[in-house]
């Protein structure tokens, strides 16, 4: 599966073909060992978003066993846990950007869980710290969604072009993210707290 992604990655879903992927893979090109695997190379790809999903799933339930005591430590591992997955993801999601048409309904189920365990998650747990009365803020789905697009950008950014927003590292990207997401939370405080 990582040799094949990392082919449709290069070279395009539709470009690469089974002969390719057996070759990259070791296998005897036209030797039909990958249908020993998969029945089709649209059972690979297949394959590998459900890899790819399941790993989302896990490291989501990782994350939610944690107890963080302070916001910047909320804000930091569930950062972390986005960042892992963007750019663990970054094959897949270069062949999601680049040919959304060739995924059909794989891009659209991708993207839900992607949405699922980062924008909607982030914005349920405001939207949760606003009910108990801790913060305040405004609109607690658009702050959610400029706060994990920076993200998405960034990986997004690194998986097509192999730049970095600004030519800033990754670590000096990270931490300036961490402070203003962790500022704009303090920022909408409520008084008692």
């Amino acid at each position: 599966m990582a040799t094949a992604l990392k082919l449709f990655a290069a070279k395009g879903y539709a470009a690469t073909s089974v002969a390719h992927i057996q070759q990259a893979a070791g296998l005897a090109p036209g030797s039909g060992a990958l249908y020993k695997h998969f029945g089709s190379k649209r059972e690979l790809l297949e394959s590998a978003v459900a890899h790819r999903i399941d790993a989302i799933v896990t490291a989501r339930e990782q994350y939610d066993a944690g107890h963080p005591k302070t916001t910047e430590e909320a804000v930091r591992s569930a950062g972390q846990l986005i960042w892992a997955n963007l750019t663990e993801s970054e094959e897949l999601l270069r062949v999601m950007l680049r040919e959304p048409d060739e995924l059909g309904e794989l891009d659209e189920k991708t993207w839900q869980v992607i949405t699922d365990n980062a924008y909607q998650r982030f914005a349920d747990e405001l939207a949760a710290s606003n009910r108990s009365g801790r913060t305040q803020i405004p609109d607690p789905e658009a702050t959610a969604a400029v706060a994990i697009s920076a993200l998405s950008y960034a990986a997004t950014l690194q998986a097509l072009t192999k730049r970095t927003p600004g030519n800033v590292d990754n670590d000096r990207f990270f931490e300036a993210w961490v402070t203003q997401t962790v500022s704009t939370i303090k920022q909408h405080r409520s008084q008692n707290n």
